[in-house]
């Protein structure tokens, strides 16, 4: 249906009156004349056959199921001549039984009521192309079938902007944008609005259609605009909150996030989207306070779950100076479901915390798994050195310099500064000989052997 506020019983938009024509003895043999009123602004009044006026208003006056009876009984006498209203007011039938049913996508008895409108529809327009309802119901039809593409083409070729009322076009807006043609909804929902300004879901239709656009500004203006009359939309908030983003406004977009949040505290996505954006603010107490209750107290099985959110909240709790909670929220998390990045954000907070022999155990574990970063390696190398796991360091050291990789590069001047720091300048001047073979203009890699040869 094009209102979405008419009731489901009745008749539909677009349903026809019958008046009669004058008599007119001018003509011998003219037969009487019935002017079919059709209420599109477009349609001009239509003049029938007295037979075909006869089934129609029969047809109107029916419950939709004896309408089809009646005219199905038109259509099946071989004597009568097909008519395209016939052929309209079968389809209308049709539909308004369709709609009675309940929308299952799959109930066989509603998509095959949609099928029978649809051809009948179609049969009108073979016979008239100028009835513009045809083309509107068809457009209904493939609505109610989903399919948008085919709903905003028909509904385009059915109506009028210049003269419609405001349903066809919210009905005619809303296709096209549900069918992502967004040149079509910008041009109907504008000149919606021009013709009822005051009219709120042509609004949302253009702002839908700004924000696709990426067009800030006056996705912003437009935003402002609906608050001002709903301010407790939360979806409105939410584009503002985009929209000031995308316009260099980052105060007026936290703000925005936060009203959001206050209509809908219990909206998690909507609770850790504020607490990045906050984040990213450098408001990081405040993000930390916003974050919190998605772990809850003890933290839920699901919130440890989720490796993001983990991450994000020990991130936001360590950098508030608080490592005893970012450590604890990453330990809350069972071994069997640590990830990598978990395991790394646990070696450098414990680091942090003057905790070398817990950090090493994180990254030992990793090492275990087969960790291939040399970043990680040389790390995992240097606190073995500090425990005094002389030949377990040089091992990962050697692990993390086998590459051709910048990471790997570096590791092997880490490799050589360890020779060099457990006295073995043989093997240091040796490694650094052949690292300059490759990498000739590296000035670090010059500066050790430099050291190396002062010492000898």
């Amino acid at each position: 249906r094009i209102d979405t506020n008419a009731p489901r019983s009745g008749a539909l938009p677009g349903a026809r009156t019958f008046k009669h024509a004058p008599r007119s003895g001018a003509l011998p043999g003219l037969i009487l004349l019935l002017l079919v009123l059709i209420p599109l602004a477009a349609e001009e009044p239509r003049a029938v056959p007295p037979p075909v006026a006869e089934v129609l208003t029969k047809a109107a006056q029916a419950a939709p199921a004896e309408a089809i009876r009646i005219l199905d009984g038109w259509l099946n006498e071989g004597k009568n001549e097909a008519h395209a209203l016939i052929h309209l007011a079968r389809a209308q039938a049709h539909w308004r039984l369709a709609q009675d049913r309940a929308p299952a996508a799959q109930d066989p008895e509603r998509l095959r009521l949609l099928s029978a409108a649809e051809s009948s529809f179609a049969a009108t327009l073979k016979l008239d192309p100028a009835l513009k309802q045809a083309h509107l119901g068809l457009a209904q039809c493939a609505a109610a079938r989903e399919d948008w593409t085919t709903a905003s083409r028909e509904a385009a070729a059915g109506i009028d902007a210049a003269s419609a009322d405001r349903s066809h076009l919210v009905f005619l807006a809303n296709s096209a944008l549900r069918a992502s043609d967004w040149r079509l909804a910008t041009l109907a929902a504008q000149q919606g609005i021009l013709r009822f300004p005051e009219d709120s879901t042509l609004r949302r239709i253009e702002l839908a259609v700004l924000v696709h656009a990426g067009r800030g500004e006056d996705a912003r203006q437009a935003v402002l605009a609906l608050l001002a009359r709903t301010p407790a939309d939360l979806e409105l908030w939410k584009h503002l909150a985009w929209s000031a983003q995308e316009t260099g406004r980052a105060d007026e977009s936290v703000a925005a996030l936060e009203a959001a949040l206050a209509l809908a505290p219990a909206d998690r996505a909507l609770r850790r989207q504020l607490a990045e954006v906050q984040y990213g603010r450098g408001l990081i107490p405040t993000a930390l306070a916003t974050v919190r209750p998605l772990l809850g107290e003890p933290p839920t099985a699901s919130a440890l779950s989720d490796d993001g959110l983990v991450l994000l909240a020990s991130r936001l709790a360590a950098e508030s100076g608080d490592l005893a909670q970012a450590r604890a929220w990453l330990a809350a998390v069972p071994e069997s479901q640590r990830s990598r990045q978990q395991r790394i954000a646990a070696a450098r907070y414990a680091v942090q915390a003057n905790d070398p022999v817990a950090a090493g155990a994180a990254l030992d574990t990793l090492v275990q798994a087969g960790e291939s970063d040399p970043t990680v390696l040389t790390w995992a190398a240097s606190l073995a050195d500090a425990r005094k796991e002389t030949a377990r360091a040089e091992a990962l050291h050697l692990r993390a310099s086998n590459g051709d990789s910048a990471a790997s590069a570096t590791a092997t001047l880490h490799l050589a500064a360890f020779y060099l720091k457990h006295d073995r300048r043989d093997e240091a001047r040796t490694l650094l000989a052949a690292y300059l073979i490759k990498r000739p203009d590296d000035a670090q890699a010059r500066a050790l052997l430099a050291q190396i040869e002062r010492r000898r």
